[in-house]
């Protein structure tokens, strides 16, 4: 925990909720950390969060206030009580401040207002390019270049805002309604003579949308008109790829495969290090002389794997918990990068296809895969049935694609969905390469 002695009363008090923002958490706050503002304390309001947010922002702060019931009015109120700045700024975890002065930004229009009728400020928030359609549409609609005052529209995103204490005092947030509490807390001081400012210059990176439903195609359409317009969304790689801790893993039962006189273990750790964007490889063996194998070939193999994890009723998914348990204990990870030893071809590049395909897509796992265009067939007990419409027309014509999943080839996750052993279960991506001779094993191991 951060032991620093906090100023008295600093200038700005940041409430930041969160909510399971292991993957944003640390963007948002070394963000904040270069804000040319430094008279500030940051308040972070967390529900219940199972992963590894509230670790990572002990680094930065150590005001931590949890919550078990989480309401958006009442988490910024516990946060407010909890703070003692002039300033209040609320910002979500998963918002990426762009820029220096987006704290000056914000806070700026408060200090510097005579009239005593502005009651709060909110900035821009800005799509990602890993963002969905509807998003990059809501987003970009929404949040203008323009500066504006709102005396009618009531309009305020508590994503990005910020207010004074002495307003707060007047007009606390709602703590009984379960969202738009900003947009109700700005009714209110509308209804009260007081207006709104948006200040654009006050942006933030933000993923997700404001509305949610509608159809995608209509919104893609939208986006195509805005983006020609205003360019494309910035990449989310360029932003935190190099911020990542990314590392390679290759688990292993026994002594590794050998094809055509090539051991097929020395082959995956070229293959990994083939990736400059993966920064440490480990090995998961039960077995020393594998582990021997590894080390003298560069990668790491800090500890041997219990043999009971290699009993033919564990998954493959048990193995990687256990691993990346043992990985934690020394160093930070966020994304893994999984190969299995007993594939002699890997197409070139691969690795840095699907980790930039994760991060882009806004996946949760993304891994290799063939695409499977022969009608397949599922034979129960009762009948034979096609799986999806393989009716006997070209290859070409056929409505939809069978991918067979070749996870040991090469598969990228986010360290959370190993922990709770949920790689295949989330948003999934595909990288599909050619079958031949990509598909082909030497032999045959456990299906993830």
């Amino acid at each position: 925990m951060n032991t620093k002695v906090k100023p008295l009363k600093p200038l700005v008090s940041i409430i930041v909720r969160t909510k399971n923002e292991e993957r944003w958490i640390d963007h948002c706050l070394s963000a904040i950390a270069t804000q040319r503002i430094k008279d500030y304390e940051i308040i972070l309001v967390d529900n219940d969060s199972d992963d590894n947010t509230v670790k990572i922002a002990k680094k930065y702060t150590n005001i931590i206030i949890n919550i078990a019931e989480f309401y958006p009015g009442r988490a910024i109120n516990e946060g407010v009580r909890a703070s003692t700045g002039k300033y209040l700024v609320i910002i979500s975890g998963h918002c990426i401040p762009k820029n220096d002065m987006w704290l000056q930004s914000l806070i700026d229009p408060l200090a510097k207002d005579r009239s005593g009728l502005l009651a709060g400020v909110y900035g821009r928030q800005e799509p990602l390019s890993s963002s969905s359609a509807l998003d990059k549409r809501d987003l970009t609609i929404v949040f203008g270049l323009d500066e504006r005052i709102q005396r009618k529209d009531s309009f305020f995103h508590n994503a990005n805002s910020a207010l004074t204490r002495d307003m707060w005092k007047k007009f606390p947030f709602d703590e009984n309604t379960t969202n738009i509490e900003d947009r109700l807390w700005g009714a209110e001081v509308i209804k009260n003579g007081y207006h709104i400012l948006y200040a654009p210059d006050a942006s933030v990176y933000h993923y997700h949308g404001i509305n949610q439903g509608g159809r995608v195609d209509r919104a893609e359409k939208v986006v195509n008109i805005i983006e020609n317009l205003e360019g494309s969304p910035t990449s989310l790689s360029n932003l935190i790829l190099d911020k990542l801790n990314i590392i390679g893993v290759v688990p292993i039962k026994g002594l590794p495969s050998t094809f055509e006189g090539k051991n097929l273990l020395i082959e995956s750790i070229k293959y990994l290090k083939s990736c400059d964007l993966i920064s440490e490889i480990y090995i998961s063996t039960d077995n020393e002389d594998t582990a021997k194998i590894a080390i003298d070939n560069g990668a790491l193999a800090p500890f041997i794997r219990p043999l009971d994890l290699s009993a033919e009723n564990v998954s493959l998914p048990d193995v990687l918990k256990y691993t990346i348990e043992k990985i934690e204990e020394v160093r930070k990870v966020d994304l893994v990068v999984i190969v299995e030893e007993n594939y002699p071809f890997r197409p070139v590049g691969l690795l840095s296809k699907i980790i930039n395909g994760i991060i882009e897509g806004g996946y949760d796992t993304v891994c290799a895969s063939i695409i499977e265009q022969r009608s397949i067939w599922l034979d129960s007990k009762d009948k034979i049935q096609a799986i999806g419409d393989r009716k006997m027309v070209p290859r070409d014509l056929k409505p939809e694609k069978i991918h067979i999943n070749l996870f040991g080839l090469g598969a990228v996750t986010y360290v959370d969905n190993i922990r709770k052993k949920t790689i295949l279960t989330n948003r999934l991506g595909l990288s599909p390469v050619p079958n031949y001779p990509y598909s082909f094993q030497i032999n045959e191991k456990e299906e993830l």
